[in-house]
């Protein structure tokens, strides 16, 4: 399997930046031919940064220019497959943005549209356009997050992730005959500059989150690549939250935390973990010296 990737392409959106170049430097580097669409302007200091970060990997890079939402863009992503020689094994439908945050009854009309076009529409487009030059054995990944499994104010970006949970499934069942796998991600609070921008909404979801911390990007880009490969062929039609615990466990954790519940909890564990410091420091720095996160 370590060679699984080197005849063949994968489309990632949204690709430019975040979780979207994580999974693109790890098929990279898997020997993939990636297609990165992302509506970034070209020249872009962003694609810069990709470019660099992508020479000498194993793999082929090219860049698109297109915006998700208008069928256009797509058809020219399906003629760059067709042109590239490799078969097309994988579809990211990693593009996605927030728009204003507003709820229902104070979300303007052109807003909603947007969102819903780039975070839904653009997603079916792709699987619409793509999904016939896959063969069997390929695999499309829907990026939803956590909002599109538990209640948020946001009206447009909720239910944008919400309906990709659907889409998600309808695909699938269409393509299991063709023995095309389709699932869907669904990632919590990731560490990128969109997040980092805003410091009372990082502050404010660090308290949701149980194993408190936010994500790497690359740590949602793991799961992705597992799922986009062979060793999840028997997965389809799912929902994949990695969230550090926010959709399993995440209700009642600032509720646990305000009576005091783990405080116990929360003392064996630093205690655990400063005798695994002390006992083998080797170990973990190796761990921390070789580490991509």
């Amino acid at each position: 399997m370590n060679h699984y990737w080197q005849d063949k392409s994968v489309v990632v959106t949204g690709g430019a930046r975040g979780q979207g170049a994580a999974v693109t430097l790890l098929l990279l580097q898997a020997g993939a031919m990636v297609f990165v669409m992302d509506y970034l302007p070209e020249p872009d200091p962003t694609w810069t940064d990709l470019q660099q970060q992508a020479l000498g990997l194993p793999g082929r890079l090219s860049t698109l220019h297109l915006d998700v939402a208008k069928a256009s863009g797509w058809e020219v992503a399906a003629q760059a497959v067709r042109s590239c020689g490799r078969e097309l094994y994988g579809l990211v439908n990693n593009a996605g943005i927030t728009g204003p945050r507003n709820t229902v009854t104070r979300t303007v009309l052109d807003d909603w549209e947007r969102v819903i076009g780039v975070n839904l529409t653009g997603a079916m487009l792709g699987i619409r356009a793509l999904a016939p030059l896959m063969p069997p054995g390929a695999s499309i990944l829907n990026i939803s997050s956590t909002v599109g499994m538990t209640g948020y104010y946001s009206a447009a970006y909720s239910t944008s992730k919400w309906a990709l949970r659907g889409l998600t499934r309808s695909a699938a069942m269409e393509l299991a005959p063709s023995g095309i796998r389709v699932n869907c991600v669904c990632p919590g609070v990731v560490d990128t500059e969109m997040i980092r921008s805003n410091l009372t909404l990082v502050n404010a979801l660090q308290g949701v989150i149980p194993l408190q911390g936010m994500a790497a990007p690359r740590q949602i880009a793991d799961v992705m690549f597992f799922l986009l490969g062979p060793r999840s062929s028997y997965m389809t039609g799912a929902d994949i939250a990695v969230d550090g615990g926010i959709t399993g466990c995440g209700t009642y954790w600032p509720v646990a935390h305000a009576t005091g519940a783990l405080a116990h909890a929360e003392s064996r564990r630093d205690a655990r973990q400063g005798y695994a410091m002390e006992q083998d420091v080797g170990s973990v720095a190796e761990v921390i010296g070789t580490s991509k996160y």
